[in-house]
């Protein structure tokens, strides 16, 4: 099954993690159109995600809160879609984990 742009569209809230909720856009789609070759791009950097919210369950069932930064090369074959990331990252709100690192 191919998965379809979520931007636009109503979507469920998701109820359990679901790393399929992430969707990839080739980042060809737009450096084609100026020429950019993916070895040779005139630029360096990275894309710069900063989620403010992220949560999930603790072992006993109690909320646990943090922040996270999400660093993607500029150079990388393909970015994620804003809307699939933020679904994705809500996906572990109701997923248990037995500590932050398992949580990562």
């Amino acid at each position: 099954m191919t998965p379809t742009l979520p931007l636009g569209r109503d979507v469920a809230y998701p109820q359990h993690y679901d790393p399929t909720l992430l969707f990839p856009i080739a980042r060809a789609l737009g450096r084609d159109a100026l020429g950019l070759v993916p070895s040779e791009l005139p630029f360096i950097g990275n894309d710069r995600w900063h989620a403010y919210e992220l949560s999930w369950l603790n072992p006993r069932g109690k909320p646990a809160v943090a922040t996270a930064t999400l660093t993607v090369p500029a150079a990388s074959p393909r970015l994620v879609e804003s809307k699939s990331l933020k679904l994705y990252l809500n996906s572990l709100n109701a997923t248990r984990f037995d500590d932050a690192q398992a949580a990562r």
